[in-house]
Formats: structure tokens, sequence, C-alpha cells
């Protein structure tokens, strides 16, 4: 079942409603490391969510100031290199 927030165009996959703590664990993982970095993902969720509740210059400002602050994380450093060497990223989460 899907749920569609028509204000803001965002449609969220709301699945069965028989969520299990196994199931909720296993889907938040990917976005942890080594997956994926944790830091990018929750900076993103930070823009995305604040971003729409200011006006949209103050919402680019912080999205650049948010992606820079990225840029000189170790993660950023180590997602670079693994794309050079083509291998998988392995993100610590700093």
């Amino acid at each position: 079942m899907y749920f569609e927030d028509m204000q803001i165009g965002r449609v969220t996959d709301l699945g069965s409603a028989s969520f299990t703590r196994d199931s909720i664990l296993a889907y938040a993982r990917q976005f942890c490391p080594p997956n994926k970095a944790s830091r990018a993902v929750g900076r993103i969720k930070r823009a995305v969510v604040t971003g729409a509740e200011i006006p949209f210059g103050e919402a680019l400002g912080l999205e650049r100031e948010l992606q820079q602050l990225l840029f000189t994380s170790e993660d950023a450093k180590e997602g670079l290199a693994a794309y050079v060497e083509k291998r998988a990223a392995n993100f610590k989460g700093k």
C-alpha cells in the first residue's frame, strides 16, 4: 500500500501493518556502514526535512553547507578511493 503526500509529492511505501522489530532493523541497516555512508544519509535527510520548512534560497544554502561538511569526511575520501580503485567502499560513519 502506498500513501502519497499530495502537498509535496512524496510517496511512502507503508507495506503491511505487521512490521516487526527485525524487519525494521533490517531496513535501517541498509543506510548504515558498511553498506552506506550514514553521515551522508543523515545530512541528506536533514537537508530535505529542513529545506521543506524554510525559504528556497536558505534551503539551497543549507544544502551547500551540509555538502561541504560531507566532502571533508573520512567516508568521502573512502568513497572516492573505492570508486577510483573500482572496489566496494568500506564506510565507517566518520
